[in-house]
């Protein structure tokens, strides 16, 4: 019987989840190329090539003739059969996982989806980034064992508060982060995450509006879960770091963004519903900022202010006091320090 075919994924991509899930469902028993055939309505060459591909993804199968084929070994990759395993039926987000091993931007391929169609919450996830885009452009280091994924919103927002998307980001993100790692995660205004001193995850949001309403928004968030400290570039290794570099741990990313996913959902659907969202986590946010207190430079789209981060405003201002004791506000911008 021929597989469905979801309107936002390639064949390819829905086929290699149905594999996936099917030795998921055979709880270590082995699979006849037969069977898997029947079962997903494709060639016993075609299966090959998918188990192929999915030992290159770190997936560890032991095959023999007349038997079939064994899964041994399961690898801590964001696809959708692996995060449905951890994030519970009827989560608003993450209900649909589009997985690529590689590609250019997680956020990139969300905003395509969103504009074709793709249904609010529907989570975008790839192994590597090759263009992975931070603030103002910049490119961002996207190694093989961090967590890269983007989120598509798309249920009325009010387009005056589409801001606290990334707030209440950085506040789900970072009591998971905490959760399972232990790690004393600060948060710097607006939208990145870092541990002593060093950034260890950014958040970018990117939305489309019609009048005073959102109409779509992407966001998206890049983690630096399972890097080596000596796998990052010089250029930034003195200001970047990994979870694993932190802690000297390992973190299961499948259950980071499960648990960001089930964090992040009732905050956004706070949101949706006129409550004041980030007023609830407001008092979380300034006890966990990397920013307040701190003499800092903001980046504004108009110009660079100087001053102390005096403090955080329920609405999302950032209150700056200048050498001159006057206090300025600071609605959007990114710290330079």
């Amino acid at each position: 019987m021929k597989i469905d075919m979801s309107p936002i994924k390639t064949e390819t991509q829905v086929l290699r989840d149905k594999i996936v899930q099917l030795f998921l469902q055979a709880n270590g028993a082995a699979l006849s190329g037969t069977a898997l055939s029947e079962a997903t309505g494709v060639t016993r060459t075609a299966i090959w090539k998918h188990i192929h591909q999915l030992e290159e993804l770190g997936f560890e199968f032991e095959s023999a003739p007349k038997i079939g084929h064994r899964l041994v070994q399961v690898p801590d990759v964001l696809m959708e059969p692996l995060l449905e395993q951890v994030l519970p039926d009827g989560s608003a987000l993450g209900h649909t996982v589009v997985f690529t091993p590689e590609i250019d931007s997680t956020n990139k391929l969300a905003v395509e989806l969103a504009q074709e169609g793709g249904a609010d919450g529907t989570l975008v996830t790839a192994q590597v980034q090759t263009s992975g885009r931070g603030r103002r452009g910049r490119n961002w280091f996207s190694h093989p064992g961090g967590a890269w994924f983007s989120v598509i919103i798309r249920r009325p927002l009010p387009l005056a508060r589409a801001f606290e998307l990334t707030l209440l980001a950085s506040v789900a993100l970072r009591r998971v982060i905490n959760r399972l790692s232990l790690l004393d995660v600060k948060i710097k205004w607006p939208n990145d995450l870092f541990v002593d001193g060093r950034k260890l995850c950014g958040i970018l949001a990117e939305i489309r509006s019609d009048g005073e309403q959102v109409q779509q928004a992407v966001v998206g968030v890049g983690v630096n879960c399972n890097i080596p400290k000596a796998d990052f570039p010089s250029s930034i290794e003195d200001v970047a770091t990994s979870i694993l570099a932190s802690s000297g741990r390992p973190i299961d990313r499948t259950k980071l963004v499960a648990g960001f996913l089930l964090e992040y959902g009732p905050m956004v659907q706070k949101l949706a519903e006129g409550e004041p969202a980030f007023e609830l986590v407001h008092d979380e946010w300034c006890k966990h900022s990397h920013t307040l207190g701190r003499f800092i430079r903001v980046q504004t789209n108009h110009e660079l202010l100087e001053g102390r981060a005096l403090r955080f405003l329920v609405d999302g201002t950032l209150i700056l006091e200048t050498s001159s004791g006057e206090e300025v506000p600071v609605h959007s911008g990114e710290v330079l320090f």
